[in-house]
């Protein structure tokens, strides 16, 4: 008796091949500090309801500040995940503005791209310092020139100066205030004239600067501390 043993061919299960035609793109947080200037973002490559591996993914941003100046944020590149994601976060988002994320996905049949937006809020303070005399003196009856340097990168509205005067010994003072409009500068410096008065020989003059940008963020000046003299 022959036995004939017919061949058997063993077949590769079939797998559908999927193409990415479909790109969600999800911020967080909502709403961006400048003070932080950071942003989430996760981008989801599907395929109908299927989710794509393996896809390569870039990330651009279009963001200007309120000004209307565009500030350049660097680009994220990577490729999705097994769960067909790919995440990454946005560095330097420190303009009070608004922006488009872009993320363009690589399928087999062309890109694929999807977009979201976002809002970053201001919420950095200027940056104020004193300049007075290096001699750290202030002559009587005689006006002294001290500079207020500020800048914030949105714009200042205010700058407020202030002097205090302590005659010794009783330590009786007195305060003056000065206030001036820096009508939205972006690096100022203001120069306030400081009189001493022949009563106050021996006091010690004490300088103080506040500014305030467009948001209403403060900040203050490093106090000095000037000694009259005659």
């Amino acid at each position: 008796m022959r036995i004939t043993l017919a061949s058997l061919a063993i077949l590769a299960p079939l797998t559908a091949c999927t193409t990415t035609n479909e790109v969600s793109v999800e911020l967080a947080p909502d709403l961006i500090s400048s003070i932080d200037g950071k942003l989430g973002v996760r981008v989801l490559a599907l395929s109908g309801s299927s989710r794509v591996d393996g896809d390569k993914v870039d990330v651009t941003v279009a963001y200007t500040d309120r000004n209307g100046t565009a500030h350049p944020i660097d680009a994220l590149a990577g490729s999705t995940d097994d769960d067909g994601v790919f995440e990454g976060e946005l560095e330097g988002l420190n303009w009070d503005g608004t922006g488009t994320v872009t993320a363009t996905v690589h399928g087999g049949d062309g890109d694929v791209v999807g977009t979201a937006v976002f809002a970053v809020l201001d919420r950095t303070p200027p940056k104020l310092s004193i300049t007075g005399p290096t001699s750290g003196q202030i002559r009587i009856d005689q006006e002294t020139a001290i500079q207020v340097k500020i800048s914030d990168e949105i714009g200042v509205s205010q700058v407020w100066f202030e002097t205090t005067v302590s005659n010794n010994p009783n330590g009786n003072g007195n305060r003056d205030r000065s206030t001036v409009v820096a009508s939205g500068s972006l690096d100022a410096t203001i120069t306030f004239d400081v009189r001493a008065q022949d009563t106050q020989v021996g006091a010690t003059m004490t300088l103080y600067a506040l500014g305030a940008d467009l948001s209403g963020n403060q900040a203050a000046a490093k106090p000095i501390t000037l000694t009259v003299v005659q």
